[in-house]
């Protein structure tokens, strides 16, 4: 499977008027993409289409609620009208509430669901006609590592992102089964220093934050531009969550007893966030256009892992060094042993 030079494609992004998903269009636009941005907040959308064409890019926006599969059938369309095709899309709108399984209300439970998870299904379907069509292309879910270790005081979030994962899979069989040139990548970031945490409805007092260490959201955007231009399965935005991921499939037992202890108190900051603070669960806030959030001096610009996984070349010069360098020393060695 062959995907076109993101500077030839039309790159539409669903989530875009901040954080990762506004991060990501930005980038896409630099590399010469025509860029289709979509959310529910129009000023945040026309502030970024104004950003990228000042910039000399090419953008438009489409104002959308995730949860109405007709709104995002209607991304979809307009974008084809505009630019002929869609090359890739990428899902990444996301809510979320911080609060105890039994302190979540059945309607906000839903509602993480509907737009975290269902989102992801109305995105795939609004797309994959178009993709099909142009007889190749991406299908980008912004994922988490969540969808493989669940956190406390996440329930909703966490189900959403493990419920993504299942759709994921099967998604990408069917397509492999058709013999579909679609590449299927789901992208797990940890801790990402967006206004995601500020924008999070919370229970507990406290603005909710991620478990250290945390990521600046150019990590993220370089896994999506790879994943556009490389078919791949997955990509893990920042070390930590690979290493996440590994004790949840090598020690789960551990890992619960772990997080348990040590994700509650992580996830709080000392910064009191009453219930009566504006959240974007149910509307959006249509004052947020930052890419990063509250935690840029502590947020790492760069994780040598995914730099490592997103530059193969780099990656196999740098397993074949460590090769020839245990083969160096093994051989002085046995250069010794034998004298």
């Amino acid at each position: 499977m062959r995907l076109k030079p993101i500077k030839e494609q039309v790159v539409v992004i669903i989530g875009a008027s901040s954080g990762i998903g506004r991060e990501t269009a930005l980038r896409c636009a630099a590399r010469g993409a025509k860029v289709v941005a979509a959310a529910r907040g129009e000023p945040g959308l026309a502030s970024l289409v104004e950003e990228i064409t000042a910039s000399g890019g090419t953008a438009m926006h489409v104002v959308c609620d995730v949860t109405r599969d007709d709104e995002v059938a209607a991304v979809a369309d307009a974008a084809v009208r505009a630019y002929g095709r869609i090359d890739t899309w990428i899902n990444a709108a996301a809510v979320s509430v911080y609060a105890r399984f039994d302190e979540t209300s059945p309607e906000e439970f839903r509602r993480v669901i509907d737009v975290t998870f269902m989102g992801q299904v109305n995105g795939a379907r609004a797309a994959l006609p178009y993709l099909r069509r142009e007889g190749r292309g991406a299908l980008i879910a912004i994922s988490s590592v969540e969808s493989r270790v669940a956190m406390p005081l996440h329930a909703s979030y966490s189900a959403a992102k493990h419920a993504t994962e299942g759709f994921l899979d099967a998604l990408r069989r069917e397509l492999l089964n058709e013999g579909a040139q679609i590449s299927v990548t789901s992208i797990k970031p940890t801790t990402i220093n967006t206004p995601f945490f500020d924008n999070s409805r919370t229970k507990m007092g406290v603005k909710p934050q991620g478990p250290p260490p945390r990521y600046q959201p150019s990590v993220v955007a370089d896994c999506v531009l790879y994943a556009a231009e490389y078919p791949v399965r997955e990509l893990y935005a920042g070390g930590a969550a690979r290493m996440m991921e590994l004790g949840q499939t090598l020690a789960p037992a551990l890992m619960d007893r772990v997080v348990s202890r040590v994700a509650v108190p992580e996830q709080q900051t000392d910064e009191p966030k009453p219930l009566s603070a504006p959240d974007n669960l149910f509307a959006p806030r249509t004052e947020e256009t930052r890419v990063e959030g509250d935690f840029s001096d502590s947020a790492r610009g760069v994780s040598l892992y995914t730099w490592l996984e997103t530059h193969r070349g780099a990656r196999t010069l740098l397993a074949a060094g460590v090769l020839g360098g245990a083969a160096l020393m093994m051989a002085r060695r046995g250069g010794r042993q034998t004298r």
